[in-house]
């Protein structure tokens, strides 16, 4: 059954997603792991590394803006019809406190238009508590037979 926000079914997956590593490169060498990304929605987490420290000893700010960003992306090339992202246009970002430990990052597509998408994301610690949330719209290229006459 298609999901209602983006239409898609399981069979629209493969195709979506073996298009595109996994991650980004950059997202990549943060440690970011896909835990799972079906239907407009992604869950990625990362491990605590010595080097994604601030000076305070928590995780920093422009890593937990990477991960929903990462995120939302993630979300948004699992949509039916995505051919290809062609990046962030606006991200938002609110830190809500400080985060330590290892976290997870959950992303969902709110509104998908002809060539941008619109995502939520969250940041949870181990504890559940929300470090920090962001909202983003990403410009995306659809394939032609999905707008062709």
């Amino acid at each position: 059954m298609p999901s209602p926000a983006t239409g898609m079914t399981a069979a629209h997956l493969e195709p979506a997603l073996s298009a595109y590593p996994e991650v980004a490169p950059f997202a990549e060498w943060l440690g970011l792991v896909t835990e799972t990304a079906a239907e407009g929605r992604a869950v990625l987490r990362l491990a605590l590394r010595k080097e994604l420290l601030n000076r305070r000893g928590a995780i920093h700010g422009g890593v937990l803006a990477s991960m929903l960003d990462s995120a939302m992306a993630r979300a948004s090339r699992t949509l039916d019809g995505v051919e290809e992202l062609g990046g962030t246009t606006d991200l938002h970002v609110q830190y809500m406190q400080p985060a330590e430990g290892d976290l997870q990052v959950r992303a969902w597509v709110e509104h998908a238009a002809h060539t941008l998408v619109f995502c939520r994301a969250e940041i949870r610690d181990a504890a559940d508590r929300l470090v920090a949330s962001g909202t983003a719209s990403l410009r995306i290229r659809r394939k032609r037979s999905q707008w062709s006459p």
